[in-house]
């Protein structure tokens, strides 16, 4: 990836389906996200009982920590939560998985639909198992070090 370049960012991301959400002030938790770069946001469904909801009542800051060798990303990211209340993007991501969670569908009172939006990710970006194995045998061969992919800061 080069400097700025948040499209493969994104692209990567949406091939992972879950990380761990951390809300400031509650504990670390596994979510399932939906990724739409074109809201610059992540998309969680959750319990309006739960701390996350009560985390993106408040607009509160977050980290959500997402790591896949097959979608080639580990990432941190940083940014902010809110619950956002708009029937169009509860339908875009709805699955079928959700209706799981809540007996009553999307029409369930306990839906809460909340958005993430990204501020700042550390990222690292690998190019996989195939090229990590020569890339270390390489390096055994030669005393150098293996090049492993690119480790990069991104600001949204």
């Amino acid at each position: 990836m080069n400097s700025g370049n948040k499209a493969i960012f994104w692209k990567r991301l949406s091939e992972i389906r879950a990380g761990m959400l951390i809300p400031d002030g509650a504990d670390p938790r596994p979510m399932a996200h939906a990724v739409r770069s074109e809201d610059n946001a992540l998309w969680f469904l959750t319990d309006k009982a739960s701390d996350v909801a009560e985390a993106a009542n408040r607009r509160a800051k977050a980290r959500h920590v997402v790591s896949s060798p097959d979608a080639k990303l580990y990432a941190t990211i940083d940014g902010q939560l809110s619950v956002e209340t708009s029937r169009d993007k509860l339908d875009d991501i709805w699955t079928p998985m959700a209706t799981a969670w809540f007996e009553g569908g999307r029409d369930d009172d306990r839906v809460c639909l909340v958005a993430f939006r990204p501020t700042r990710a550390e990222i690292w970006a690998t190019k996989g198992t195939t090229q990590s194995l020569y890339q270390f045998a390489m390096a055994n061969l030669t005393a150098g070090s293996p090049d492993l992919g690119e480790h990069e800061i991104l600001e949204f």
